[in-house]
């Protein structure tokens, strides 16, 4: 499933000493995925699931469809019958879903603005709480808030998922000489973390485009041949800089 573009390129590929990849959607999956419910405030695990798998109902996005499906395989929820409720479709600029029910006012969301939402700053949370937030971002994961009748129920833990052995395969690169640096524009306590896991040689965090073309520019000074894997829109300056690149599709 390799298209070659050229017969210049395949030559160059192997002279390759460094091979710059773009995170999402190369090493990750690109879309995050929910693998975990935290339950605080005294709730149990099941009512956290419960109320963000029914404030995830008009969630469309991957993110809002993976935690419907993690509560359904962990739970065996059901959708309510008969589409009762009040739906609250998630949004961009709302960042938060949910429905009421029953008399029940549920919410999920990005943290920030779930407490907004209920007019409550992040040092008057519970502890539980917020050490459950700060687990999940050290571990490279990104949390969202789950509330009920403006009390804090949960946390769901989404986690960019890196792709099966791809560690197995940095390591073939490494023993062919290949150094691999990841580019991605998370912060340095998650890119670290993503890097760990994936087996990267190095990495950059907060990487804008023009980051990426500097990068590989000031490798080419030092005569090194760089490759740029990642997607053709957002790495478009990058790939046409590398001295190879690949461009990845599906």
């Amino acid at each position: 499933n390799v298209v070659a573009t050229s017969g210049r390129a395949v030559e160059a590929a192997g002279d390759v000493g460094t091979l710059l990849l773009d995170k999402t959607g190369t090493i990750t999956y690109g879309n995050r995925m929910a693998t975990e419910f935290v339950a605080v405030s005294g709730a149990t695990v099941r009512s956290v699931a419960e109320a963000a798998f029914l404030a995830s109902l008009a969630d469309e996005t991957p993110e809002g469809r993976s935690i419907v499906a993690l509560a359904k395989a962990d739970h065996g929820l059901k959708e309510p019958a008969g589409g009762r409720g009040s739906f609250v479709a998630f949004t961009a600029q709302t960042r938060i879903s949910g429905v009421d029910l029953d008399g029940r006012l549920i919410r999920k969301g990005a943290v920030d603005a779930i407490l907004r939402a209920i007019d409550l700053p992040l040092e008057r949370t519970p502890p539980q709480f917020r050490q459950a937030v700060d687990r999940i971002a050290r571990s490279g994961g990104t949390p969202l808030g789950v509330m009920e009748n403006g009390r804090l129920i949960g946390v769901i833990h989404l986690k960019d998922v890196i792709k099966p052995d791809i560690k197995e395969r940095f390591a073939a690169l490494r023993a062919m000489g290949i150094r691999t640096v990841m580019v991605t524009g998370d912060n340095p306590v998650t890119a670290a973390a993503i890097a760990s896991e994936a087996g990267v040689d190095d990495f950059i965090a907060e990487a804008t485009p023009q980051d990426k073309l500097a990068y590989i520019r000031a490798e080419q000074e030092r005569g090194r041949l760089i490759a740029m894997c990642g997607d053709g829109t957002n790495d478009a300056p990058a790939l046409a800089q590398a001295d190879v690149g690949v461009a990845m599709q599906t």
